[in-house]
């Protein structure tokens, strides 16, 4: 080798060298700033994490409400759930429609007086001497009338099904809601579900203190519930 191609081949190493040191210097930063990159993804997962969580378990409780649901037949074959919101308005007297010859501030005789002479005689129904229930035999669902009194004064009664039926006749539910609304002055009803368990229904809240609802098999109730005065005195 002449000494052209030694000087040649030093000046080759020195220029490979000179461009590696400053890739070297280099390298440590990039290291740095890559994990200053990453920090803050790692540093976000657990919001991600905590986000989905709460979404499950916003959908778990929407979802667990689902199974308590039942059907219509379930819910009308136990005790029913008439016992009074509030107390009937100006004890003594009569409030809500007068539907048969029954209103809310009747007491139990005048109650039991109406049921006497609404059920046929040889009917499968009687009233209960006290007017608190209705039960009819030879039926699926035996008691088919509650009746609820507070301080000798009806306060909430309800008609099942099959004593609609013999109350009114035999309908189709818009037919008996629309017969209903027209006889006892309700100018609307709208959708209710106070309970995921069971169907929903047809509600009219008067502010005098009365409430009415319709189930889809011709069920309804009539109850006291507090008026628009005394439930604004609860904002006070």
């Amino acid at each position: 080798m002449n000494l052209t191609q030694r000087i040649s081949g030093c000046g080759m190493k020195s220029l490979l060298i000179a461009l590696l040191l400053p890739l070297a210097a280099c390298s440590p930063r990039v290291s740095q700033d890559a994990s200053k990159t990453d920090a803050p993804a790692a540093a976000s997962a657990p919001f991600a994490v905590s986000s989905s969580i709460s979404t499950a378990s916003a959908s778990s409780s929407s979802t667990t409400s689902v199974p308590e649901e039942s059907d219509e037949a379930t819910e009308h074959s136990g005790e029913p759930q008439v016992a009074p919101a509030a107390k009937a308005n100006n004890e003594g007297s009569q409030s809500g429609p007068r539907i048969k010859g029954i209103a809310l501030g009747q007491t139990a005789e005048q109650v039991h007086e109406a049921l006497v002479a609404l059920l046929p005689v040889g009917s499968a129904c009687q009233a209960s001497p006290d007017a608190a229930r209705v039960v009819c035999e030879g039926i699926p669902q035996r008691l088919q009338g509650a009746f609820a009194f507070e301080s000798g004064r009806l306060t909430a009664f309800k008609f099942y099904s099959y004593l609609s039926s013999v109350a009114f006749g035999r309908m189709s539910f818009n037919d008996f809601t629309n017969n209903f609304m027209n006889a006892y002055g309700i100018a609307r009803m709208e959708p209710a579900q106070d309970n995921p368990m069971f169907s929903q229904y047809l509600r009219y809240r008067d502010d005098s203190g009365w409430e009415a609802g319709i189930y889809p098999d011709n069920t309804f109730y009539v109850k006291s519930v507090a008026t628009a005065s005394q439930q604004a005195k609860s904002f006070n």
